[in-house]
């Protein structure tokens, strides 16, 4: 299955994969969590998708109460992410206000769109906090773009600096090898798919742009201790 067709059924995998509230739910909360702004916008619609649960007799004093609820478990997901509770719950603490003051249910319900997109900017905006400028935009583009091939010469020419001192910078402030910081990220997307997702391997092999499942399977049992399909029968 080329790349094309593969990103195509992921689009549609919430036509084509139907799970129970819960499910989608934590779904939705790993993609905040790992910061997969389309992804977790993809699952918000699955979710609105569905009938919402009656918390009120007033139908727009439901909506503001889910999207509280919402709000909730949004917030202690940034937190477990890596966001301080400060500025998680100041974050909570403006939409909570927010929500109260809208009068008309679609515009309530397209804010909510907007919380997730604060929320998840919030997670990766504070993976770049200690960094410098140059090793911030790498983060960033690293985190945006994992699914797709990504070498240390884009990055390089991202920043304007030569591949091996930004080499040097990289491991410097981060700790770890831009090479080895790539794989974790695609490894923490690849647990995501194996958990939520019906994908076969191989195919998640392609679409995180790993040459074959096979090596796919060595990067990932090296990083978690365990294959891909040992991962998705302990996690699903």
């Amino acid at each position: 299955m080329n790349r094309s067709l593969i990103k195509e059924k992921l689009k549609n995998m919430d036509i084509e994969y139907r799970h129970p509230p819960y499910f989608l739910e934590t779904k939705l909360l790993s993609e905040i969590s790992l910061g997969l702004l389309s992804e977790a916008l993809t699952t918000l619609t699955q979710i609105n998708g569905l009938e919402r649960a009656s918390l009120s007799s007033n139908s727009l004093r439901s909506i503001k109460n889910s999207m509280i609820a919402s709000c909730t478990i949004f917030t202690r997901a940034i937190i477990r992410a890596g966001v301080t509770p400060e500025d998680a719950f100041d974050l909570s603490d403006i939409f909570i206000k927010k929500i109260e003051t809208f009068q008309d249910s679609a515009h309530l319900e397209a804010f909510e769109y907007e919380m997730v997109k604060e929320f998840v900017g919030l997670v990766n905006e504070n993976k770049t906090l200690h960094y410098s400028q140059s090793i911030s935009k790498v983060i960033r583009y690293i985190s945006e773009n994992a699914t797709s091939k990504i070498t240390v010469k884009d990055l390089a020419e991202l920043t304007h600096l030569s591949a091996d001192y930004l080499s040097s910078l990289f491991h410097k402030e981060v700790g770890v090898s831009i090479s080895a910081y790539i794989q974790e990220r695609k490894i923490a997307i690849a647990k995501n798919f194996l958990e939520f997702s019906p994908l076969k391997i191989t195919d998640i092999a392609y679409v995180l742009d790993y040459c074959n499942s096979a090596y796919f399977s060595n990067v990932f049992k090296k990083q978690t201790g365990m294959s891909p399909a040992e991962y998705r029968r302990n996690h699903t």
